[in-house]
């Protein structure tokens, strides 16, 4: 007796927390109950800590309920993994039988498909399609009205795409207008039309760089230090991220092989230590040096 109504516990939460809300009628008839009984098993989830919503008539347990917190702190995933995973197996399509069981599983355990299939994100699907669809066939897109909050614009860009940054949020183009290399978020676009152009630039195209400092550009500049025991443990400490760079190159010594896409984070950085740093390799940076130091003593003089 007891075990069937854990039974029937167990078997209401899981329809409860099934992405279709089901009416008092469909609940009973689904589990074989009257509706007394059915009230009785809904309060006893109420009063385990189960936060239930009844919208339009149907009932549904919401998410934020403990249980499913502790249970999603569990899976360690994090909503923006799982809208990464959602947003990947959306784009597959429906022909894969393993990817709709994927994605019938993530809309019943996270409760998102609404959002996922709104207006915006099937637009933001389909501008994928068409720019990975061009870029793979070397091919201009016409960005339809795109709004750019630089400019305080809304208008058609011309542009060659040819890489995808950030999950898919960014797309890495050369614009003919400007003849320049720009980034344009996919969801500020209209739509997205292929135009039967191929590329005319492809030379011009350069991913974007990020350097260890967090200087952004196209361009990277290869420098070689070497550094002593005190500018070697205060690089560590300020940009730990940067060991990688370091190897040993004895006599107490370590040798720093770094890309840097502007000189201004690696120079204050040997400026404030210079005596303890030797320039092995890089001809601009050692001219970049010159001209600060020349600018700091003339500043002071």
């Amino acid at each position: 007796m007891r075990f069937d109504k854990l039974k029937k516990q167990l078997e209401l939460l899981i329809l409860l927390s099934d992405s279709s809300s089901y009416t008092v009628n469909e609940l009973c008839e689904k589990m074989d109950l009257s509706r007394r009984n059915f009230y009785y098993l809904l309060d006893f989830l109420k009063q385990a800590g189960f936060i239930i919503f009844k919208n339009e008539g149907c009932y549904h347990i919401d998410r934020r309920s403990p249980f499913f917190i502790d249970l999603l702190q569990a899976v360690q995933f994090s909503e923006a993994e799982v809208k990464t995973i959602y947003s990947l197996l959306q784009m597959i399509g429906k022909d894969s039988d393993t990817a709709n069981q994927l994605r019938k599983k993530l809309e019943n355990a996270y409760d998102f498909s609404v959002v996922a299939n709104s207006p915006i994100r099937k637009q933001m699907e389909s501008n994928l399609k068409v720019l990975k669809r061009a870029m793979e066939r070397k091919k201009m897109v016409r960005l339809i009205g795109y709004s750019s909050p630089n400019s305080r614009s809304v208008r058609d860009r011309i542009v060659e795409p040819f890489l995808l940054l950030n999950d898919n949020q960014d797309v890495r183009c050369h614009e003919l207008l400007s003849h320049t290399n720009k980034t344009f978020k996919v969801s500020r676009m209209e739509d997205i039309e292929e135009l039967d152009t191929s590329w005319l630039h492809e030379d011009k195209h350069r991913q974007v760089f990020t350097d260890i400092f967090m200087f952004s550009g196209e361009e990277r500049h290869h420098v070689r230090l070497r550094l002593g025991l005190l500018s070697r443990n205060l690089f560590i400490e300020e940009f730990p991220q940067g060991t990688k760079y370091i190897t040993p190159d004895g006599d107490g010594k370590w040798i720093l092989d770094i890309d840097v896409c502007d000189y201004r984070g690696l120079g204050r950085f040997v400026l404030g230590l210079f005596r303890d740093i030797d320039i092995v390799e890089g001809d601009d940076f050692r001219a970049y040096m010159r001209k600060e130091i020349d600018a700091l003593a003339e500043k002071n003089v």
